[in-house]
């Protein structure tokens, strides 16, 4: 359907190895405005095991149901009663056996209504309201609890949102009440589309080392550290040639250690690489005098990650010239034209941005393409 949400989660392997190492979970919660106009997330919607690629669809319509209890630490909610969709300025009266019926009490736009309470049970003076939201299936699913008790004859008020957040978190069921993130959350608000596609979409990942998250209104790259990139290029015999997820997870951590290195013995003048085919095949040009002694160093570093590197100096040893060629596994990627195919090279970028080092290049060492 057009008007339905999707949140498209997309992970590489280096993260979900990590991820799934510490026990975490993905989490998912929608907002709703409660009676006093506060914008409220309490619940887990959804808590989805770990995968290289998740998406969370819901439809733009909602429900009433209803609690007795309010679930206390890992327990589900538990609903009382049967859905009732409502939609924004409908209103409904619970009734002496926990039934919606439509009221006659005044409507309010844009809310989802309660009109009165009518119902009770033994050792409890009312109920607390569960907001819930339509999945694709056709089934609601809790969103919200109102821990306020709604007491008999009182009346209350909802207006979901479009808004939502995400979180990784270890030991958390859905329709279980937020008690805390443990990892950076990330909000989001889907209330308009995506003016270049109309749509209502929005895909995200997460930077496990640097503890943040990223989103974008296109889909995960194909060619993506979700290990399918080597995929468009199967040999007869079903192997890839071309580079999965921990290949690019690999290299984007040894081309950060190299930069660390650069760094160390150059005086933080090195400007990290801004693409994968603008570190392979690139000279890097010495020109400091502390970092000469530092070329046999990156040299060695270099073959030992099984990179092919060669180290020349000038006749009057004031500088030297490392050459970078790529693994076998990028060879194929790099050979046609000498660069790599645009949307690799953007996902490269995308990845390698957060672990860049945004150093002046004036004096130590510089790169240029060959």
């Amino acid at each position: 359907m057009a008007n339905n949400r999707t949140v498209a989660l997309w992970e590489s392997a280096y993260n979900l190895q990590k991820l799934s190492s510490n026990g975490f979970s993905y989490c998912i919660a929608k907002s709703v405005l409660d009676s006093t106009g506060t914008l409220v997330y309490n619940m887990v919607w959804q808590s989805k095991a770990l995968a290289p690629r998740a998406s969370v669809t819901w439809t733009v319509q909602y429900g009433l149901n209803w609690t007795l209890d309010i679930p206390v630490g890992n327990a589900q909610v538990t609903a009382g009663g049967i859905w009732q969709t409502c939609n924004p300025g409908q209103v409904f009266d619970l009734d002496s056996n926990g039934l919606f019926q439509p009221s006659a009490v005044a409507s309010k736009a844009d809310y989802l209504k309660i009109g009165k309470n009518g119902y009770h049970y033994a050792g409890t003076s009312g109920v607390h309201i569960i907001v819930g939201v339509k999945t694709p299936d056709g089934q609601f699913e809790p969103i919200y609890v109102d821990t306020t008790e709604l007491a008999l004859n009182m009346s209350s008020w909802y207006q979901p949102q479009e808004k939502a957040q995400w979180w990784y978190e270890k030991g958390v069921q859905s329709t279980t009440m937020i008690t805390g993130a443990v990892s950076a959350v990330c909000d989001y608000d889907l209330t308009t589309p995506n003016p270049s596609t109309n749509t209502y979409y929005v895909s995200t990942t997460y930077d496990y080392d640097n503890g943040d998250w990223t989103t974008a209104l296109t889909p995960p790259p194909q060619a993506s550290v979700t290990g399918m990139l080597g995929s468009q290029n199967m040999e007869p015999d079903g192997s890839s040639d071309g580079l999965d997820g921990s290949d690019l997870d690999k290299i984007r951590r040894d081309v950060k250690e190299i930069m660390d290195i650069l760094n160390k013995i150059s005086g933080d003048k090195v400007q990290a690489p801004e693409t994968i085919d603008y570190f392979f095949g690139v000279l890097i040009f010495v020109t400091a005098a502390a970092a000469l002694h530092g070329v046999t160093t990156i040299v060695n570093k270099l073959i030992d990650k099984g990179y092919g590197a060669t180290a020349t100096f000038t006749s009057d040893k004031k500088s030297a010239t490392i050459t970078i060629t790529p693994p076998p596994k990028l060879q194929g990627l790099l050979a046609t034209g000498g660069a790599v195919p645009a949307q690799v090279t953007a996902d490269w970028n995308a990845a390698v941005a957060a672990d860049s080092v945004d150093k002046p290049t004036n004096g130590g060492i510089s790169t240029t393409k060959s």
